[in-house]
């Protein structure tokens, strides 16, 4: 009888391994980082085969440290970064680096989209407004800069299907919930766009073959089995993309229930069981489940936010977390309950990687306003995290305008490790907030469909009902709420005024022109 799931998390800036028992007790992991690279402002690769030998390094350290028999290891399913550009000639050999969900290399095309087809009709058809983020905008820039490598490309692919392949699949498979991502798919009929792609100049033959999530799609070939610490044979099994695998690994598999993960990216999702459309800018993805359907709110930079703040700013901490052994994250933490909430008056505008949901401003830039000679660092780390959380409660206002029902709220993520980050979401949002028991709920989400697939479970819902577990329930306080919904309201003045006023565009030409120098 099998033992034990393997959940393989291939995310943005790593990827992480991990084995679950069939209680959904996590009994190993390890997690390997890679890098992007940023050749101009706005421009961000990755290198696809960095990644996938990291991501095999994971699994080999995962499998070691479990000390678990790999033959009682019943399947691998995958949680990967999504809409990822990744062109591929016929040998299925990249063509060049990858592009990142994260690039806005493509404002000029989607400019060239806009006058072929409005916003209003493009969203209405593929469920995403018109934006840099989806691979036609990419597949068009590389069209008209990059002729030589789009003559050579037989396959745009995203990060499920290149990790599959590269595991021992026999295609590129993508997983129904990462189609929207191609930008010439209709989800709410769940299949290709015809009108899309006409307009666009594409066909189906040049993406990934789609497939349902918690589908085997090949055995792990020898060859892999020594790279990765896995029993040759063990099922591959197509997963999520990553934000899909964290709403199932968190349980959100019923209309209602909402989801905020705080990671590399953020996500607000609600479930639901229509393909609501006018959501002012909030994608509208495929669940995991038949018949399911997400609106999703993206934030671009996140905890990545908080993570630039202790690259580029922390370095008194960061010399203290060498010295004493701690995360220099809990000593941020620390010094940011120094400040009371509302940061002092400092608003941080978390634009450091262009605006997301629901502004879709690839102009957008990051900004602390309001500053003084009377704000210290500890007000400054606080805004960050509190302006993280008001983007995420930005997104929250198309739910209500909606009149959505919002049943509960589980957040997730690498956030959730700090208790204060978690009390701030509780507060902006004005809502009880619950955690669950494992905090990789992407790589647990990726093992549950990966036990779908080797029918170690019947079904998403069965999974679910095994593996998941809520722990704990964070509540708001009042007093605070009231305050933060003032400062809520200053922050959408701040960023129209930002934008309305030319800031933004301004700033973002001035960066363009440094770029050419």
């Amino acid at each position: 009888m099998p033992k034990y799931l393997a959940g393989i998390d291939v995310g943005t800036t790593g990827a992480r391994c991990c084995l679950f028992d069939l209680s959904g007790n996590n009994i190993g992991s390890a997690y390997q980082e890679y890098k992007a690279d940023y050749p101009r402002p706005g421009w961000v690769d990755q290198d696809q085969g960095a990644m996938i030998a990291q991501t095999m390094q994971a699994c080999a350290a995962a499998v070691a440290s479990s000390g678990v028999n790999p033959a009682d290891i019943a399947s691998i399913g995958f949680s990967t970064q999504r809409s990822v550009t990744c062109p591929v000639d016929a040998a299925g050999r990249p063509v060049r680096p990858m592009i990142s969900w994260q690039d806005a290399r493509s404002g000029r095309q989607v400019a060239r989209m806009r006058e072929l087809i409005s916003d209003e009709e493009y969203y209405s058809l593929s469920g995403l407004p018109l934006g840099t983020t989806w691979l036609i905008s990419k597949i068009l820039w590389m069209r008209e800069n990059e002729p030589d490598n789009y003559a050579r490309t037989v396959k745009f692919v995203q990060n499920q299907d290149l990790v599959l392949k590269a595991f021992g699949a026999e295609e590129f498979y993508t997983d129904i919930s990462d189609m929207a991502f191609y930008g010439v798919w209709d989800v709410r009929s769940c299949t290709w766009n015809e009108k899309l792609m006409d307009l666009f100049k594409v066909d189906p033959s040049m993406f990934g073959k789609p497939i349902k999530p918690g589908s085997q799609v090949g055995t792990l070939p020898r060859s892999i089995a020594e790279k990765t610490g896995f029993a040759p044979g063990t099922p591959i099994c197509v997963g999520a993309g990553d934000q899909n695998c964290s709403v199932v690994g968190m349980g959100a598999i019923k209309s209602g229930m909402g989801t905020v993960t705080l990671g590399t990216a953020g996500l607000a999702i609600l479930v639901t069981d229509q393909p609501m459309p006018g959501f002012g800018g909030m994608m509208i993805t495929n669940h995991a489940m038949d018949e399911r359907w997400e609106v999703e709110g993206l934030s671009n930079a996140a905890a990545s936010s908080l993570r630039w703040f202790r690259d580029e700013i922390a370095r008194i901490e960061t010399q203290q977390a060498h010295l004493t052994g701690d995360s220099t994250y809990v000593l941020l933490e620390r010094l940011a309950s120094n400040s009371k909430p509302g940061a002092g008056g400092v608003l941080f505008m978390p634009y450091l990687a262009t605006a997301g949901t629901p502004r879709w401003n690839h102009d957008a830039r990051g900004a602390f306003l309001g500053l003084s000679l009377a704000h210290g660092r500890a007000d400054l780390v606080r805004s960050v995290m509190e302006g993280v959380v008001l983007e995420i409660r930005d997104m929250m206002e198309q739910w209500l305008q909606k009149s959505m029902p919002v049943d509960m709220i589980r957040i997730g993520g690498g956030a959730t490790n700090s208790s204060l980050w978690n009390q701030i979401q509780a507060d902006i949002y004005g809502r009880p907030v619950q955690t669950v028991r494992e905090r990789e709920s992407t790589a647990l989400g990726a093992a549950l469909l990966g036990g779908v697939g080797a029918n170690v479970f019947s079904s998403i819902t069965e999974g679910v009902d095994t593996l998941v577990q809520v722990t704990g329930e964070v509540e708001p306080d009042a007093a605070r709420h009231e305050l933060y919904e003032e400062i809520y309201q200053g922050y959408v003045t701040a960023y129209k005024s930002l934008d309305e006023g030319g800031t933004f565009k301004a700033v973002a030409a001035i960066q363009e022109r440094l770029n050419r120098a």
